[in-house]
């Protein structure tokens, strides 16, 4: 049993409207009410078994407004003034939960470093001041986050670019046109993707919506090229577009060629007739777009498409790479302290001898083999994830460095030193939410792993450095290799061999022309590492894409890889706190050229 109405309009005479449902108080009051106060106040007249189970304050006793919060939350606490009732809003759109109080923690609402991305330039674009993805991890509830925004001071909008003249790389950019310059037939940088449109869908009015998108962002018009010996980019003021119809194949890939970097726009696209239907086949180039500003041109062209006006661009990539030009990159000293003493390569069991000598490495070969985590072993992934105060992403990355550890022996008393690569969103100043461009950095993460460590332990260290690199992300990664690894083996990735990252379903999916599509990058056939593991959230399991480097590993090898990478969750999941040499098995190296893994757990 509640209070009736009468009682609580009688010990709270502010409160202009009461509504009680589902063990739950609702009241209106146009001040500030503590609901903890409220409920001692119930608590002298009731019983235990009277008492609600919270007291809540809202805006009206609309029915949409009577959700009743999550029981493992605790007490729940509404939020004292604007700032903490927008942020409130903006994490419960970006969680996707219908309820939160201002101290409702961000692991346990189910948040991952990816939501915490979003979270991050959502809150940004919202308060109009600037929010690091680190911020909202260090401040996981809303209460401590509005008092990092409350103290932070606006955020400048970046100065626009002077018009007319070329520009500095960003470099970001800088990084991939290097790489396409000593090989200008690789695709290596593609970005191939396929797309199911309506059966109806006017060919026409499709190529419009993508010329007026390319008309409103500067870098779909850049060319890039070298003025006195350094690459610049130059903003073109019209380029032509092309959307040709085909008939094509059911399932056929996407007909990856070369880009002339000079001659934009460095983007293709065809309209194919198939016997399923119709789709549109898409290509970028990696210079000009990265996740982010994919799922933004899908998104801008679908508005359009629709006669949807579209607002103006706060800023070009051009205004970014003129700002960071003229700066000293963030976070030098830290990441010059972090790899002081340069990572020794590690010894991944390859079935084929890496190429050795000092020429050009040649394009390496890809293979991709995919699995994927079932819901059962996801559904108990997010709660240990829950339980430890971790994201998904930590949790899986520090399950990640101990494969590795595995792979490449681990069985010193000092461990093995682990670092691993992984992409980060770039987008710290302000506008760049609605900008289209290459801002995603590259951060090396790097973890010693001990065989005699608890792995709660270690996942504790994996979610602190993360933290960690993530607020000193706008280090260029190049900037980083150039510091600390002057003499670099032409035939490996500086610094780390293997990528891991992971893509969270509303990042990766997009409403596209009435329906919702997939952002799943087809396979260029090259490979940029070693070994790259993508992880792709759904709601519930998890699709692994582990894109691997063909010329050193067998398709058998890789698929043990995977089976290794699932039993290591299985015994993550059954005693987390077990020593991480009793997880691997702890052992002596392993030789390279071994075609299969065989680990004792």
């Amino acid at each position: 049993m509640t209070p009736d109405v009468d009682t609580l309009a009688r010990l709270w005479p502010q409160v202009g409207q009461v509504a009680v449902k589902d063990g739950c108080v609702y009241v209106v009051a146009e001040d500030y009410l503590d609901p903890l106060v409220l409920r001692g106040q119930l608590a002298v007249e009731l019983t235990d078994a009277e008492l609600p189970r919270h007291v809540v304050q809202v805006d009206s006793l609309d029915p949409a407004d009577l959700i009743a919060p999550d029981d493992r939350y605790g007490a729940y606490l509404p939020p004292r003034d604007d700032t903490e009732r927008v942020l409130v809003r903006v994490w419960e759109r970006v969680l996707g939960v219908p309820k939160l109080g201002v101290l409702d923690d961000f692991y346990a609402a189910g948040g991952d470093s990816l939501a915490a991305a979003g979270l991050a330039v959502e809150a940004q674009r919202v308060f109009g001041v600037a929010v690091s993805l680190a911020a909202v991890l260090r401040h996981p509830t809303v209460a401590a986050l509005a008092d990092e925004i409350r103290r932070s001071r606006a955020a400048a909008p970046l100065p626009p670019a002077a018009a007319g003249v070329a520009h500095p790389l960003s470099p970001q950019q800088r990084r991939v046109y290097l790489a396409q310059s000593r090989d200008p037939a690789s695709v290596a940088y593609h970005l191939p993707l396929v797309l199911p449109l309506p059966a109806d869908v006017d060919a026409g009015r499709l190529a419009g919506a993508f010329r007026h998108v390319i008309a409103r962002h500067d870098v779909l018009r850049t060319a890039f090229g070298t003025e006195a010996g350094r690459p610049v980019q130059r903003v073109l003021a019209g380029v032509t577009f092309e959307l040709p119809e085909v008939a094509a194949p059911a399932d056929a890939p996407v007909p990856v060629s070369p880009f002339d970097l000079a001659a934009p726009p460095l983007l293709r696209a065809e309209l194919r007739r198939t016997p399923a239907g119709p789709e549109l086949a898409l290509e970028l180039h990696h210079i000009v777009t990265d996740g982010l500003s994919l799922a933004l041109l899908l998104r801008e062209v679908d508005a359009r498409y629709a006669g949807r006006d579209l607002p103006p661009v706060p800023a070009q990539y051009a205004d970014y790479a003129a700002w960071v030009d003229g700066r000293e990159p963030p976070g030098r000293d830290w990441w010059l302290a972090r790899f002081a003493d340069p990572p020794t390569p590690p010894r991944l069991p390859t079935d084929a001898d890496r190429p050795a000598g000092d020429g050009p490495a040649p394009t390496a070969g890809s293979g991709v083999h995919e699995f994927t985590v079932d819901a059962a072993r996801t559904a108990a992934l997010r709660a240990l994830a829950r339980r430890e105060g971790v994201t998904l992403f930590q949790l899986l990355l520090a399950v990640y460095a101990t494969f590795l550890a595995t792979t490449t022996g681990g069985a010193g008393s000092d461990g093995t030193d682990i670092t691993v690569g992984t992409p980060v969103a770039g987008r710290g100043a302000p506008g760049l939410d609605a900008a289209m461009g290459m801002f995603v950095n590259t951060v090396c993460l790097r973890h010693r792993v001990r065989p005699d460590t608890p792995f709660r332990a270690l996942l504790d260290e994996v979610a602190r450095d993360v933290v960690d690199a993530f607020a000193h992300q706008d280090f260029p990664f190049d900037s980083l290799v150039e510091a600390v690894l002057p003499v670099r083996d032409p035939h490996r990735h500086p610094l780390f061999d293997t990528l891991f990252a992971m893509q969270h379903d509303e990042v990766a999916r997009v409403d596209f022309l009435g329906r919702p599509v997939e952002l799943a990058i087809a396979p260029t056939g090259q490979a940029m590492f070693d070994l790259d593991m993508q992880v792709y959230e759904r709601a519930d399991s998890l699709r692994v894409h582990w894109a691997y480097h063909a010329r050193l590993f067998l398709p058998e090898t890789v698929r043990a890889f995977a089976d290794l990478y699932l039993e290591l969750l299985d015994a993550v999941l059954a005693d987390p706190g077990r020593p991480v040499g009793a997880l691997t098995g702890a052992r002596p190296a392993t030789e390279p050229a071994a075609s299969t893994i065989d680990i004792d757990l």
